[in-house]
């Protein structure tokens, strides 16, 4: 079996996807037994990332046009199966993905395109599905929290059950890789006054950003630790009293996990999914990061100060998602492998 996976990522597209993406291709390749094949857009930093992990990678030029991209699959020969995950799902290029597999899926947590994929998988909460009327008949979708692609290093922690401190000490901002500088700085401003009372701020940045913003947050927090990407983020959600996440995957695995938490959104499309989490959730939705105020920030840290704020929050969390998606989504595309 050959197995495909198309993305794009880096600074100004995030790692989110590219991160979910590898994961779950290893969850495939551990039940299938088949080689993986990443097709990807994005700098050097994204392609040495899957490379390291083991996977065959195809690097495509920036903003590659639908025939461009074409012609490098036809050279690459037909797949049993695509999955991909990018913004740009244009229905032209499902179309061409379509020409080179004998499956596509697309995994889109906003579902703001119209679709010819065969099967279309959407792990958030959306205020409307109302592109299905423009999707074609034969797509089939599978959406909401049941589908969410948690990596399962997260799962490891979900039954164990969470002590919360009296004072809330150790505190973890994780907004995600790309160019969220604004989000970054304004949450460092908001922490400056709390120093006092804080032992432990961990700023986790992408990859590629930490030479250039790391210096930038230890000058308003100077106590801060920032790091530009790491391979344990669910022991450091496990281990803080708070964490300030993105209101894109972070939030989601921060829920599983029972981490009491603050999103921001800091990418356009994260507002109406955050907006739709918050409810479920119990997580305080602080808005997108071009307008939220330093003092709202801590107006919203404020509120989950106390100990009994945090347990009532983290018990909600937790509620609201199970965290099974990968099994779920497997057992979809591939349902003979699952009993196999």
């Amino acid at each position: 079996m050959q197995l495909s996976f198309r993305t794009r990522g880096g600074p100004i597209h995030g790692w989110g996807n590219v991160y979910r993406l590898a994961a779950f291709a290893s969850y495939c390749q551990s039940r299938l037994q088949t080689q993986i094949r990443f097709v990807v857009e994005g700098p050097p930093e994204v392609h040495r990332f899957l490379s390291e992990r083991g996977f065959e990678v195809i690097q495509l030029p920036e903003d590659v046009s639908v025939q461009d991209e074409a012609q490098a699959w036809t050279q690459l020969g037909p797949s049993d199966a695509i999955i991909m995950e990018m913004l740009e799902v244009t229905w032209a290029r499902q179309e061409m993905l379509r020409a080179h597999a004998a499956k596509l899926v697309v995994f889109d947590d906003l579902c703001d395109h119209a679709y010819c994929a065969d099967l279309v998988v959407c792990g958030q909460v959306l205020p409307s599905t109302a592109n299905k009327d423009l999707s074609a008949s034969h797509t089939q979708f599978l959406m909401g929290l049941d589908y969410f692609l948690c990596r399962p290093e997260f799962l490891d922690w979900q039954n164990t059950q969470r002590t919360h401190e009296e004072v809330c000490r150790r505190i973890l901002v994780t907004l995600g890789g790309g160019r969220y500088d604004v989000g970054f700085q304004k949450v460092a401003l908001a922490l400056a006054p709390w120093t006092p009372q804080l032992t432990e701020v961990t700023f986790v940045l992408g990859p590629a950003n930490l030479e250039r913003l790391g210096p930038k947050i230890q000058s308003l927090l100077p106590m801060a630790t920032v790091l530009g990407g790491v391979d344990d983020m669910p022991s450091r959600l496990w281990n803080c009293d708070l964490a300030i996440v993105s209101a894109g995957y972070s939030k989601i695995e921060a829920a599983i996990m029972g981490t009491p938490a603050l999103m921001m959104s800091v990418q356009w499309h994260q507002i109406p999914l955050a907006a739709s989490f918050a409810p479920l959730s119990g997580i305080p939705d602080l808005g997108y990061m071009s307008y939220v105020s330093v003092d709202n920030i801590q107006q919203a840290m404020r509120g989950l100060a106390s100990k009994e704020a945090r347990e009532i929050q983290s018990n909600q969390a937790r509620q609201s998602v199970d965290g099974w998606g990968f099994k779920r989504v497997f057992q979809a595309i591939f349902p003979s492998a699952e009993t196999a």
